[in-house]
This record gives structure tokens, C-alpha cells and sequence, in this order.
């Protein structure tokens, strides 16, 4: 029979033989926690979070850099604004340790499919509504009404930089990474007289499928919804196949301005807003690295609304046709409407909502939501 005393000198003898292994593993943990955190923490001088961020991610780099490569969606395809903005970001990347590979896809479904199927792109860079399926948090921006200005969206790119916020940002398969402008979501017609949100009733509206909250405006408008993807979408107003389209301003620009009639006029007033949105694998971009991410383009928004601006200011004054106050009053009823009804199916995402009320009130306190808030 074994001496039962010896059990206990064996078993202090094998701890004794493990930890200094345990001890190192510990010593790691520790070392990236405090990695992490100086990353993360927004207070730190940028380059000495750059310098944490390079040696956290130091076993996943080649030649010093970490590899990725980013789908850019541009109707234009490699000659559009959007491409052309990207090739900013390849230089800017240089700087916390990245080396960006920029694909550029016209069609953006395809893109969007070779994101999830064939995980060829790290990133897509995508309409916020196409994003819908990947952050429900952040596509939420572009519900109607949400937020009325870019001030608004300036505002909420600001909180969106946050670490804070950073939660709302992931959901474990994909990251959001960030979003910037690209105008607003508008109501274009093919004369004066319809450049209106009360003249939808009985009248045919090219909507581009993906815009659910537009589709269900138009709905309540008791408009005619003719939906596809959005170019064909822009090429069925612009083939006159329908009297109206509701269309984010790169549609208009990229795809149907110098292609309509001489009649075709806008509605000056946004609908919603209108962003790309940069989602990402979650498990290529670790949480300081999309914090990292996000701080860019906060950094980069006032660029991106000055390059859309130089777009728009194309556009002669007269295409625009001001908001009636009974525009705006159907706007905010309608769209508000729309927000709850979808957030009540679940397509839109409460906090947000919350977050874009807060924001409205911050900018006009005496409205009646801001006193008895539903959202």
C-alpha cells in the first residue's frame, strides 16, 4: 500500500514545478492589460498609445506592419470621390503601424458578399443603411429625422469616438469602426411642384431597398415604393419610370445629375442622414486598434463635409426647392412614427435612438419631445 503522506509532497512538488510558468503567464496578462489600456486611454499623448498599440499587435505584423486590407464601395469606381479619399487613409495607416491594401468595388452588394463569404476585405466601407445587417447601433444614424443637420451627426461623431461607447460598437462577429458624411438622404422630383413631401400621395417613388426607414416614410406618405439596388434605383427615376426617389446626395451626384430633365428638382430639406460606415472582422481589429480607428475619423470629418460640399456646390441654386413649414411639420410627425414602429420590430436600435433625441434637444431644448421624450 502507498504511503498517503507521500500525496502531498508529490502534488507541493509538481506546483513547485509549475509556477514559474504561472508567474509568466501571469506577467503577460498584466503586460497586455496595461498595453491596452494606455491604447485606450484618450488622454495619453497619441504617440505613446501608437507605440503601446505597435507592441500589443507586435506578433501580428510582417516587416513591422500589420497587414490589412480595406473594400471601399464607389459608384465611380477608382476615379469616384470616395476611392479617391481612401488613398488618404493608405498614408494616414502608416503612421500607428498599418499597411493598408485598398480594393474598390463599384457594386456593393458583391462587395458586402465577399466581405462575409470569402473574408478577402478586413473592412467594407459602406452606406450606413447597407450596414444595417452588420451594426445595428451605428446604421440607426441614418433613420429618418434622427438627426436633422450635420451638426448633428459632427455631435454624434464626437461621442461615437468614446471608449465609453465602444460596447454599442461591436457584437462579437463585426466591429464598427467608424462612420463619416456623405450628405443627407433627400427627395428629388421630376418638376417643382412634386418637390414635396405632401404631393407623395398615389405617386411612384424610387426607393433603393436597402433604405427601410425611407421605404416606410413613403409608405405613410401613401407614396408608391419602387425599390432595387440603389443604382437601379437612380436609373429608374432617371429613365422616368417613376415621378419621385428619395436618394442619398452621392446618389444624385455619382449616378443622375446631368442625366435628368431640365423640370428635375430636390427638396432643399434632409430627410436623414446620409454616412459611409466602416465595418470590420472583430477578430482583425482588436479594441485598441478600432479605438485607434475611430479617433481617425472623428479626426478626418470636417475633410470628408468639405470634399462633399466642393461636390454639391455644383449644384445650382435654383435645382433646390425650400421646405414648406407644412413639409416640415409631416416630416417630423412621419418620421418619428417610422422610428418607433421600427424600433419596436427591432430594426433600429433604442440607445441610438435615445442618443440622436438627446442630441436634437441639445440643439433645440424647446421642442416638445425634449420635455416628454418617447425615444
Amino acid at each position: 500500500m502507498k504511503n498517503p503522506l507521500l500525496l502531498p509532497a508529490f502534488c507541493l512538488l509538481m506546483l513547485l514545478t509549475a509556477l514559474p510558468g504561472i508567474a509568466e503567464t501571469t506577467t503577460k496578462v498584466r503586460s497586455h492589460q496595461t498595453l491596452e489600456a494606455a491604447v485606450l486611454n484618450p488622454n495619453l499623448p497619441l504617440e505613446k498609445r501608437i507605440r503601446a498599440l505597435k507592441t500589443l499587435l507586435s506578433d501580428e505584423m510582417t516587416d513591422g506592419r500589420l497587414h490589412r486590407t480595406f473594400c471601399i464601395w464607389d459608384p465611380i469606381s477608382k476615379a469616384g470621390p470616395i476611392a479617391s479619399a481612401a488613398k488618404d487613409q493608405v498614408l494616414r495607416s502608416l503612421h500607428y503601424g498599418m499597411q493598408l491594401t485598398i480594393e474598390v468595388f463599384q457594386n456593393e452588394q458583391e462587395m458586402v458578399d465577399t466581405f462575409v463569404n470569402k473574408k478577402t476585405c478586413d473592412a467594407i466601407l459602406v452606406r450606413g443603411a447597407t450596414a444595417q445587417r452588420f451594426n445595428r447601433f451605428l446604421a440607426t444614424t441614418e433613420a429618418p429625422g434622427a438627426l436633422p443637420d450635420r451638426q448633428h451627426l459632427q455631435l454624434l461623431a464626437q461621442v461615437l469616438a468614446k471608449p465609453e461607447i465602444a460596447d454599442h460598437m461591436t457584437n462579437g462577429q463585426y466591429t464598427a469602426l467608424g462612420l463619416v458624411t456623405i450628405g443627407y438622404s433627400r427627395l428629388y422630383a421630376d418638376s417643382a411642384d412634386k418637390a414635396s413631401l405632401n404631393s407623395l400621395d398615389g405617386k411612384s417613388v424610387s426607393v433603393a431597398d436597402t433604405d427601410t426607414g425611407f421605404i416606410r416614410l413613403v409608405d405613410a406618405l401613401r407614396g408608391r415604393t419602387r425599390t432595387g439596388s440603389m443604382p437601379a434605383t437612380v436609373q429608374t427615376f432617371t429613365n422616368e419610370l417613376t415621378e419621385l426617389m428619395v436618394a442619398p446626395d452621392i446618389g444624385y451626384l455619382a449616378m443622375a445629375s446631368g442625366r435628368t430633365g431640365d423640370q428635375t428638382r430636390g427638396l432643399a430639406m434632409p430627410l436623414g442622414q446620409s454616412t459611409l460606415q466602416l465595418i470590420g472582422h472583430a477578430d482583425r481589429f482588436p479594441p485598441g486598434l478600432a479605438q485607434i480607428l475611430r479617433e481617425d475619423f472623428l479626426f478626418k470629418f470636417n475633410s470628408y463635409a468639405r470634399m462633399l460640399d466642393k461636390e454639391l456646390s455644383n449644384i445650382p441654386e435654383s435645382f433646390w426647392i425650400n421646405p414648406s413649414p407644412a413639409d416640415l411639420t409631416t416630416l417630423n410627425k412621419s418620421a418619428q412614427k417610422v422610428r418607433l414602429d421600427l424600433r419596436g420590430e427591432g430594426y433600429y436600435d433604442p440607445v441610438m435612438l435615445r442618443l440622436a433625441r438627446k442630441i436634437r434637444c441639445r440643439f433645440s431644448p424647446g421642442e416638445s419631445e425634449c420635455k416628454n421624450p418617447v425615444e
